[in-house]
């Protein structure tokens, strides 16, 4: 654990990935909003494998333009897509069948674009003594803040609604977004 032995921008950079993780809305939510709207419980593993089928298929290609077109592109439109899949979930609240399989493949492909491209992103500004820490330290802020947003999504859904915590959720990853597109906008001149 050597955070200090990070320079300034790959730590903020870090932090920023932490606030997406804090934002990411667990599959498992988009499971019971479809349920909510109507969806049957029988098809919730077949969505569910749709939904892993389309990461799967999405991930490498995902990766390959990342690594030809940058990695500021490609998170800044799954980025894009999984705000307006989150608005569209708050904002629907009852759509047909096609459209609640469709709102979940999207959801999850947004993760399959944009996890990878985080991750690239941040060894992209570590210099080479650096990128052992730095994933190792971009994982723990991840895996330690989606498990409190998680709790913090829930507890804005029990008390006021899904529409509100989708709502939330898209507003605090357009945010994290934002931040950190800033942040990587081009490659870190400690980074070599």
């Amino acid at each position: 654990f050597a955070w200090r032995s990070l320079h300034g921008r790959l730590r903020a950079m870090i932090l920023a990935a932490g606030w997406l993780a804090l934002a990411a809305v667990p599959e498992a939510f988009v499971v019971l909003w479809a349920i909510g709207a109507g969806l049957s419980v029988h098809w919730v593993p077949l969505v569910w494998a749709a939904a892993s089928l389309a990461k799967m298929a999405i991930a490498m290609p995902a990766g390959i333009v990342s690594d030809r077109l940058g990695r500021i592109p490609v998170l800044l439109g799954g980025w894009s897509l999984r705000v307006f899949v989150l608005l569209l979930l708050a904002a629907l609240p009852a759509p047909p069948a096609w459209q609640m399989w469709l709102l979940f493949i999207a959801y999850a492909a947004t993760l399959a674009v944009t996890e990878p491209a985080e991750r690239s992103v941040i060894g992209d500004h570590a210099s080479a003594h650096e990128r052992g820490t730095a994933d190792g330290l971009y994982h723990l802020a991840s895996g330690l803040l989606v498990r409190p947003g998680a709790v913090l999504f829930g507890a804005i859904w029990e008390r006021f609604g899904s529409s509100t915590a989708f709502t939330t959720a898209a507003i605090v990853t357009a945010l994290g977004a934002v931040w950190m597109s800033w942040l990587a906008r081009k490659p870190s001149a400690q980074a070599g």
